[in-house]
């Protein structure tokens, strides 16, 4: 029947949950969107004030649940249960309960720019893969000890949201894309000529992620290789010129690399690499350095990169 728009579940069932978009757009009028959201785990998302003063959100929890960290405390709410979004100054960061399905809706759209980002994220994701399978697995270790320190550092921690980073720790090498495929998998010393493109790879990544994430998640992605004293690349920037976001990623980048065999190095045991980036304060923030060494001391590192609860 004319007028009448029906969206159905994936014929393979349930299971397929996993493989679909995070959002899925179920009607759109003018500028008014339907979505439902499906996000899974505890992730942590975060609503943003919008840049049009008149947008409303409105939120229904279909499964699942939410932890919204207000000013004044934590409101939680359930299956059943929603909230609705306007005028909002500050970032606010939201914790689900588990898988968590919610119905979004709202007279700002916002979906078309959702679908570019997450096509990005996965063209990225696509090139890292095909170029070395060390940047792949070395990327994803990243991401998980930046967040590990965010999350340990609480009130301590940079000022930027939790995604950003986790959006700039996977893809901070890669740049390594531009890298000739003989030349990141060579076992042996490298020479100047070859060097010179492992010396550009951080400019290459925040040159890459610029255009579609913007200059903050850029930023760290560019200066992962530089150090307080001055002695990094490419830039040779000094502490106040990098992020506290930057040097999270920095220290979890030469965490991964000091643990993990490359070819051509001594691995070290996940104690004995933190307790060496803890004896160079001058080029690694002793406030992280310290985070790290009793993450690991107390075992919320594991030796092979497994976490603890």
């Amino acid at each position: 029947m004319d007028g009448i728009l029906f969206n159905r579940k994936s014929t393979a069932g349930e299971s397929t949950a996993e493989n679909e978009p995070s959002a899925q757009l179920l009607a759109k009028q003018g500028d008014l969107e339907v979505m439902l959201y499906r996000i899974h785990g505890e992730s942590v998302v975060w609503l943003y004030p919008p840049t049009d003063p008149n947008a409303i959100e409105y939120f229904f929890i279909h499964e699942g649940g939410v932890d919204l960290a207000m000013e004044d405390g934590l409101e939680s709410l359930g299956a059943g249960e929603s909230f609705a979004v306007s005028g909002l100054k500050q970032d606010v960061p939201v914790r689900m309960h588990g898988d968590t399905q919610i119905l979004y809706v709202t007279n700002c759209p916002a979906y078309e720019s959702m679908a570019h980002f997450d096509e990005s994220l996965q063209e990225l994701v696509t090139r890292i893969n095909e170029k070395d399978h060390y940047t792949s697995r070395h990327s994803k270790a990243v991401l998980q000890y930046s967040l590990a320190l965010y999350d340990a550092m609480q009130d301590r921690g940079p000022d930027i949201p939790r995604d950003d980073l986790a959006i700039a720790a996977l893809f901070h090498d890669v740049g390594k894309c531009f890298v000739p495929v003989e030349i990141l998998q060579k076992p042996d010393k490298l020479e100047p000529a070859e060097l010179r493109y492992i010396l550009r790879h951080p400019i290459d990544s925040g040159r890459m992620l610029l255009q579609n994430f913007g200059e903050q998640i850029s930023e760290i992605a560019r200066n992962h290789h530089e150090r307080l004293d001055g002695s990094g690349y490419p830039r040779g920037l000094c502490a106040e010129d990098i992020s506290l976001s930057s040097q999270i990623v920095a220290v979890a980048d030469a965490f991964d690399a000091m643990t993990t065999n490359r070819g051509y190095n001594v691995v070290k045991s996940f104690l004995e690499a933190a307790e060496e980036l803890v004896s160079l304060p001058n080029q690694f923030d002793s406030r992280i350095t310290s985070v790290l060494i009793h993450l690991v001391s107390n075992g919320a590192l594991e030796e092979g990169g497994a976490f603890n609860a």
